[in-house]
Order: C-alpha cells, then structure tokens, then sequence
C-alpha cells in the first residue's frame, strides 16, 4: 500500500505522541520538552553510544598503567597467603626490607624482541617504575606485604658478578599488575580479570647507589648471612630480608672501597641518601 509523504509524517508523529516515556527512556527526546503536532522534530537522531572503554586502545605501558590505577580505585588489595615473616623495624620508621633483582646487561627477550635490561642508573632517571612483570606467587605474596617506603636492596643479577648495588624504596604500595591485562606483553595471563587480578606489583624509586657492589660471592662467605633468602634461595626475585641481615649487608658496604663496579653509569654524588 502506497501512503503519501503528509500522510507518512502525521502517521510517525502520532506513534512518537502515543510512546513519550519510552523516547525519553531512550534519550530521543529531553522529558522536559513540550513535545506537540506543531514542534513535533521531523528527524530522528540516534543517540551516540557511549564507549565502555574509559581508555585509549594503546597498549603502551603508560596508558595501561594509567588505566589499571583507575581501575584498582575500585579494588581492595588482596590479604596476602602469608603475612610478610620479618617484623618491622622501629629504629628506622618501622619500615620492612626486601631484596628485588633486575638485569642491569642487555638481553633480548626472544618472544617480544625487547631489550629486558634495567639497571639501577635507570630507576635513577624516573620518579618510579612499575616493579610488573613477577609471575611467581611467592614474589607476588612478598610485594603485597610491602608497605610504602620500606627499603629494597636492589640487586644486580644475570651478570658475571652479580651482586647488591644500591638501594631502593616502596613509592606506592601493590597494585594490579598492568601487563597481566596486555595480549601483546610477554606477561599476559588470559584467565586474569580486571574484577579478580591474579598479580599485583608495587611502584619502586630509587634511593641511592653503593659505594660499591657486594657481591653475591661475598654475601655467600659472611657466616652472618647465611640464612638469608637471597643465599638460601638464590632463584627468588623478589624476597624478605631480616633486620640483622639488612645492617650487616650495609656494614659491607661500608668497608669497601669507593668504586664504580656497579654495571652502570651513576654519579657518585648518589653514594649518600639525600
């Protein structure tokens, strides 16, 4: 059947008369609006869907880490399996001490064919880094016992003379990994969600370089040391470390002479907390 144009026009505004709650519900029209035959609107405008996505598509690490913070807003830090093992230490604002590992030479991971490296004198350059990328539970349990501004050794590994080479400190406490959530990164994990993370990082800035390295050979010789995690357990990245075991590194330290043998470039200005 055939209906002319005047006809079709009186046709849709009385539809549109008969249904008012149903085009505000659907945000057709202002519910407001005095809506008659004589202001009836001719065209119809499909209202704009909304992203659900709050965040660019790039998978870059900032933008990821921008988007898991907002995320995490919502989320409570998981009670971790295992209270942290080594209690706090009230001469020095009741922080705890951990030791955390990073490759300070290069080396192309063969699956992303991205350079892994990260020494010291890069934590250095930045406000923080995003400690990402642990996928042992054991590591992952440590940094969610981290509290801000505890002390992290930062140890040297993956060289000929691995060792401790400065120190470094908790600046925000465990969030959502963000490369858990990134199909690209060599960290993906396709059974984590947003609603239920399977890993959590911490946020680490530097504090200071050492005078010079202590070397895992040398952490290994101190008697007073020998039930420390790193030389119990050396494979471990990320590891408590006890009081005692923290002062002794640091008394090390402090006998040896002022040296750049620390696998990287940093001032020797830095050898002091400031």
């Amino acid at each position: 059947m055939s209906i002319d144009s005047d006809r079709q026009e009186l046709f849709f505004k009385l539809v549109l008369l008969s249904i008012p709650a149903a085009l505000v519900k659907a945000g057709i029209i202002d519910p407001s609006a005095n809506i008659t035959l004589e202001n009836m609107p001719l065209k119809i405008t499909k209202p704009t869907k909304k992203s659900s996505r709050s965040y660019s598509t790039k998978t870059n690490k900032d933008t990821l880490k921008d988007k898991i913070e907002s995320d995490s807003n919502q989320l409570i830090k998981p009670i971790p399996k295992k209270p942290a093992e080594f209690p706090k230490d009230p001469k020095n604002n009741n922080v705890r001490y951990w030791l955390i590992k990073s490759e300070p030479l290069t080396r192309i991971d063969p699956k992303t064919g991205k350079d892994v490296k990260f020494p010291l004198s890069e934590l250095q350059k930045v406000e923080f880094e995003t400690w990402d990328g642990v996928r042992n539970h054991e590591a992952k349990n440590n940094m969610l016992n981290m509290a801000k501004g505890d002390y992290l050794l930062f140890y040297h590994s993956n060289t000929s003379n691995p060792g401790i080479v400065g120190l470094a400190k908790v600046h925000n406490e465990a969030h959502p990994d963000p490369t858990q959530f990134d199909p690209k990164s060599n960290y993906y994990d396709a059974k984590s969600t947003k609603e239920a993370p399977r890993w959590w990082c911490v946020d680490v800035a530097f504090l200071r370089r050492f005078r010079s390295k202590v070397t895992l050979e040398e952490l290994r010789s101190n008697p007073k040391l020998q039930e420390m995690s790193l030389v119990k357990r050396g494979r471990l990245s990320v590891t408590p470390v006890r009081l005692e075991e923290y002062y002794e590194v640091l008394a090390m330290e402090k006998e040896k002479p002022l040296d750049d043998d620390i696998d990287c470039d940093i001032d020797r200005k830095f050898v002091e907390i400031e």
